[in-house]
Formats: C-alpha cells, structure tokens, sequence
C-alpha cells in the first residue's frame, strides 16, 4: 500500500478537494469546509487519518494491529492507519476512505451540500 494508492482513491470522491500543508508534511483531502482523510509523510511511519463511527473505530483497532486511535485527532471519531507495511485489502481501504467522506459528507449543511451536488 503506498501514498499513490491512497491519494487516488481519495481523489475518486465527488467534489474532494486535495492541499498539501507543508508545516503539517501533510497532504489533506476536504469536502465542504471539513477534512475527510488525512495523509501524513513520514518515511519511517507513514500515516493515513480517516474518520468512523465511533463502535466500528473499536472493531477496526481491536481486529488491526496497523489501525489505532488517531495521531493528533479527536480519538472516538477518528483512526489512523499505518499503511507502509500493511496487507489490507485495496477493496477495503476503499470502503473505509469512502465512510469517511460519507460521514464528513453527511455533517456538512445543506446548503454546502447542495453546493456540491450541483457540481
């Protein structure tokens, strides 16, 4: 699994728009006006953050060694990923970066939303 991989299935979703924050060595990915996923370069342990519902965020720690409560993130709503050695499904790193623009997605007003799917 590389940044690569992550970076194009983020930028698969309606309306994301990717930042690089250089004081953060960070690239972000946002709906609206809210990060939905978070991608930190670390060469030694490089990072994704995304966001969960906070009963499956205890499943997905408790069946994954390489998934913990988020670095420098709310903890209950929040995981991170150490994805330089992981063998996670491509299929599933899928699903758990779409939950996380679907979860931002759907805190979002309606009239940002509507704003984005008028796009």
């Amino acid at each position: 699994m590389t940044f690569e991989t992550i970076e194009k299935i983020a930028s698969k979703q309606q309306c994301a728009v990717k930042e690089y924050k250089p004081s953060w060595d960070s690239t972000l990915f946002w709906i609206g006006n809210r990060i939905f996923l978070l991608i930190m370069h670390d060469d030694k342990t490089p990072m994704m953050n995304f966001k969960n519902d906070p009963f499956v965020n205890i499943h997905l720690r408790e069946t994954y060694s390489e998934i913990t409560a988020a670095y420098h993130m709310n903890k209950k709503h929040w995981n991170t990923l150490y994805y330089k050695n992981s063998n996670m499904d491509i299929g599933f790193l899928e699903q758990l970066i779409y939950e996380s623009y679907e979860i931002v997605f759907n805190s979002l007003t309606k009239k940002i939303k509507s704003v984005i799917l008028s796009a």
